[in-house]
């Protein structure tokens, strides 16, 4: 049996995977889920805790291998391992090419701020000037990155995610954006549990709905290249990624 869990630090913007259990060849499509399911978010990193997962066949860890492989190449996010056993710990010796492996989720921690991800958060009030507040964080956040091409379209979504938030959670909410190197991700976070539909439809009827109107997130689908939201026990993350070019 392997149980996971999953953690998002709105502080650092590392998001943190704990495995407790065997790692057997059931087991392997879970472990390997939820990792990817992590990654796929975009957040600055991801952060593995392997200190309660039992001695796995060898061949079965390069699971691990393959995850932070795939995470750098796909979605440029690094993947770092901590706390492994030390029979674990010989088994990924092979593999330790592709695996970053730490003794403690603090030793991977400040080696991430070697790498200096590229994060900005702030909380905001539900009102509307939050909105323009919204925008010009995640807007110098592109000129700070070099993001140009990507501005309006981050504007965009800036704007639609934080009028969600602002008109139908009605709750204080947390912008966030981050750079991962293959992908803008800009996000916003309530503490409402009410999950809205995301369709790439626009509104029936000829009107434009403008950047802002609340009337639903298709201008984000739109805008993005993915989006999704997700479930936190005290409210939701709506994100959007936006590719970056080469």
């Amino acid at each position: 049996m392997l149980k996971t869990v999953t953690e998002r630090s709105e502080t650092t913007g590392v998001t943190a995977v704990y495995l407790s259990g065997e790692l057997t060849k059931d087991t392997m499509v879970i472990c390997r889920n939820c990792i990817g399911k992590a990654v796929a978010e975009c957040p600055v990193a991801v952060i593995v805790d392997l200190s309660a997962l039992d001695h796995a066949d060898r061949p079965l860890l390069s699971t691990f291998a393959t995850a932070a492989f795939k995470a750098q190449d796909r979605w440029g996010v690094p993947v770092l391992f901590c706390g492994a056993n030390q029979q674990v710990r010989a088994g990924l010796e092979p593999f330790r090419s592709f695996v970053a492996l730490y003794e403690k989720p603090s030793d991977a921690l400040l080696a991430l701020r070697a790498y200096v991800p590229r994060w900005v958060r702030q909380e905001l009030p539900p009102e509307p000037a939050s909105g323009a507040r919204a925008r010009s964080l995640v807007g110098e956040a592109c000129l700070a990155w070099r993001l140009t091409s990507l501005h309006y379209m981050a504007l965009l979504v800036a704007s639609e995610l934080a009028a969600n938030a602002i008109v139908h959670a009605a709750t204080h909410f947390v912008v966030m954006a981050n750079y991962s190197g293959r992908y803008l991700r800009v996000a916003v976070r309530d503490r409402s549990k009410t999950i809205p539909a995301i369709t790439s439809q626009p509104p029936p009827g000829d009107s434009i709905a403008p950047a802002g109107s609340g009337r639903g997130l298709w201008i984000v689908a739109a805008a993005s290249t993915r989006c999704g939201v997700t479930r936190i026990p005290d409210g939701k993350i709506v994100w959007a990624l936006m590719r970056a070019p080469e």
